[in-house]
């Protein structure tokens, strides 16, 4: 697991770094630009999501679900005064990789404080993943099948008065080496955690019910030795 918690250290040194570097104006192939760099300089030598190293989008471009190999970072679209920019990292470290998403607040042209946005409507976006997290940490079990967890986790999007926004429905993805062996938190696969016995992604892409921002936030999770459910 330690080459695993070398990644995903990487994104996340990553994302808390970009906290710093975003301001009002930039747009994304910018930020997408330092976000690789960042990586680069932390000991990433490679990028396993279609050799796609971030996923960067703005505003309403926060609603997409783009697909690695259809996304260009725009230049045309800039950071405003109060914006969300949603952000997935997917670095590599000698095979093994980190997967690590955030979406980014900025209030009154400045960035808020890392999961401190103080926007009512942000709030109530960021709350709302958490609340998917923790219902994650609640209830999965190695015995649990992924498709058990896709429908608990969609019931509870659906009560927090959100939607799916993920354009294949899936909620989270198994970690390999290689990303075509990938099995997915979706719908028909009975594949328990146990049989799978490998870390998982839950990256759950929402809105608000007729809102205009999508919020996304990922960790990978694992079970120890005592079937215990850890996140990476």
């Amino acid at each position: 697991m330690e080459n695993y918690v070398k990644a995903q250290n990487i994104a996340r040194e990553t994302m808390h770094a970009l906290h710093g570097f975003i301001t009002v104006g930039m747009n994304e192939k910018q930020i997408y630009e330092e976000a690789i760099a960042l990586m680069t300089q932390k000991g990433s030598n490679g990028w396993w999501y279609h050799g796609l190293g971030a996923l960067v989008l703005l505003g309403s471009r926060s609603i997409e679900s783009v697909s690695g190999t259809q996304y260009q970072p725009s230049e045309d679209n800039r950071v405003a005064e109060n914006d969300i920019i949603t952000i997935d990292l997917a670095p590599t470290l000698d095979g093994y990789w980190g997967d690590y998403a955030r979406t980014i607040f900025v209030e009154g042209g400045e960035v808020a404080r890392e999961d401190q946005p103080g926007n009512q409507e942000f709030q109530l976006g960021l709350a709302a993943e958490q609340a998917i997290h923790a219902k994650l940490m609640a209830i999965a079990s190695p015995v649990m099948t992924f498709e058990t967890l896709f429908w608990e986790l969609n019931a509870e999007i659906k009560t927090l008065g959100f939607e799916n926004l993920d354009f294949h429905g899936n909620l989270g993805h198994s970690i390999e080496f290689d990303e075509a062996d990938r099995i997915y938190i979706e719908e028909g696969n009975q594949v328990t955690f146990a049989e799978c016995g490998k870390p998982f992604t839950l990256e759950p892409h929402i809105r608000k019910m007729g809102g205009v921002f999508g919020y996304k936030r990922e960790d990978i999770y694992y079970f120890d030795e005592d079937s215990v459910l850890k996140r990476l």
